[in-house]
């Protein structure tokens, strides 16, 4: 079995997850760890398999347990680049650029 691939999180993303995770603590004491466990989560499963998840032009996309968000992420060697970790609810444009 191949090593796991790399995951290198792009500065916007780890932006995107710091808003998101001081957002859930505001709304309730312990709600960002539980955003956090869940991204862990989504990132295992990306990494157990990169390939099996909707491709939307450049990016495939893992969606969030639990939360209203997806994971838009590209591979390149053995690397996984996480380019943005995208709200459902924003506007689609933004997922364009």
């Amino acid at each position: 079995m191949p090593p796991p691939l790399q995951i290198q999180i792009e500065e916007i993303a780890i932006k995107e997850i710091q808003d998101a995770f001081e957002w859930y603590e505001m709304q309730s004491k312990g709600l960002g760890n539980k955003f956090r466990i869940a991204l862990q989560d989504s990132f295992d499963q990306i990494q157990k398999s990169p390939n099996g998840f909707k491709k939307y032009r450049f990016h495939r996309q893992c969606p969030m347990k639990d939360f209203p968000y997806v994971i838009l992420y590209e591979i390149s060697g053995d690397t996984l680049f996480v380019d943005a970790v995208f709200h459902t609810k924003r506007d689609p444009k933004y997922k364009k650029r």
